[in-house]
């Protein structure tokens, strides 16, 4: 639009003015009402479930979150043999008080494993578990396989519990000579 301005033409600019000697207008600034009202409410109920949604934890310091192993800054991952002769950083509980109840499994050798893992718990939970439970960032040693169902169907879970105890009953009681064991077993390679 074109208008006379004491002989000279000046262009109008559709909607950056709001008239003469008017400051600018924005377009967001002549949005309705009821716009704003949905914008603000979308915006509140993002922050209500980014708040109400708990964020995945580990149960302690150094493990892994779920889908990625942790490493530490000289680069070694749970899974990697460590100077110590292990696969894990020792963590969490080394008693049997979260241990599932043996007596509710139908199968015998599942019964077994679980009654396994609470004569031996505090060796248990220094191995390495090869069932890859670690990746999905809930377990922590093989220990941690029987204070959830993960052993019931696992071979190695299980495996694993057998041959530490059979070793324990033989007098080897060190986690990193079990831990070679565990790995020429069910270690990649085997």
């Amino acid at each position: 639009m074109t208008r006379r301005n004491h002989g000279k033409q000046t262009r109008r600019q559709s909607g950056t003015t709001g008239g003469t000697g008017s400051p600018p207008v924005s377009r967001l600034s002549r949005l309705p009402l009821r716009a704003w009202l949905a914008a603000f409410a979308v915006l509140g109920a993002v922050a209500l479930v980014t708040w109400l949604v708990p964020t995945p934890r580990t149960e302690a310091a150094g493990e892994a979150q779920a889908g990625a192993p942790v490493a530490d800054s000289t680069g070694w991952k749970v899974g990697m043999l460590r100077p110590d002769g292990l696969r894990i950083v020792v963590s969490g509980r080394d008693d049997a008080s979260a241990v599932l109840d043996a007596e509710q499994f139908s199968r015998a050798e599942v019964r077994n494993g679980y009654r396994i893992a609470t004569k031996i718990p505090a060796l248990l939970n220094r191995l390495y578990c090869w069932c890859g439970c670690e990746n999905r960032g809930f377990h922590r040693s093989n220990l941690q396989c029987f204070e959830d169902r993960m052993a019931e169907a696992c071979e190695v879970c299980l495996g694993t519990a057998e041959m530490t105890y059979q070793m324990s009953e033989k007098g080897i009681t060190d986690p990193a000579t079990i831990q070679a064991a565990v790995d020429a077993r069910w270690g990649p390679g085997r």
